[in-house]
């Protein structure tokens, strides 16, 4: 890669990343704010995922819930302008089979069962039909534990790897209903 490419790839990221904060706010009382986040995370200007899935464990409540999916190939070409009409962003998340499938899993919370990250992330990844997965988890308020798994569109890219667990740490911020 170029280094004026390289440059511009960063850039990009650069702002995705940076705006995330001020337009979860802009959002402030919706119920769908990860999905929101989601999109711009996988965004080719950011990270580039063709796939990716959110969950929250809970140790309290004993769960890990699925909160957010997003799959490119469902939403490609049906919204635009997300921020800006988020009625329509929101309506065609409701059409998304990835998104309800990951809504719908509930499991045992990882840390009372005591699993891994590993097993977690291969269970996941089985139930969710992915074939090169990644995956990243990080602590958030309450004890829970915020759990990314996700494709990138070109498996070999290495471009964003250090960046993507600062970037979905951002999910932490967002209400979750």
């Amino acid at each position: 890669m170029e280094r004026e490419e390289l440059l511009d790839k960063q850039n990009k990221m650069l702002i995705c990343l940076t705006n995330l904060p001020k337009k979860i706010l802009s959002l402030h009382g919706a119920e769908n704010v990860t999905e929101f986040v989601l999109h711009d995370l996988c965004n080719e200007c950011c990270f580039n995922l063709s796939r990716a899935a959110y969950f929250v464990d809970n140790p309290d409540f004993n769960c890990t819930k699925g909160i957010a999916g997003f799959s490119r190939d469902e939403i490609r070409d049906k919204c635009s302008g997300i921020w800006d009409n988020p009625e329509a962003f929101s309506k065609c998340m409701q059409g998304s089979s990835f998104n309800q499938k990951v809504r719908g899993i509930s499991e045992i919370s990882l840390k009372m069962a005591g699993y891994d990250h590993d097993t977690l992330a291969k269970k996941l990844a089985e139930d969710l039909g992915f074939k090169h997965y990644t995956y990243c988890s990080w602590g958030m308020k309450h004890d829970n534990n915020g759990f990314v798994i996700f494709e990138k569109a070109h498996p070999d890219d290495t471009f964003a790897d250090e960046h993507v667990l600062s970037g979905v740490t951002l999910l932490s911020f967002c209400p979750i209903f």
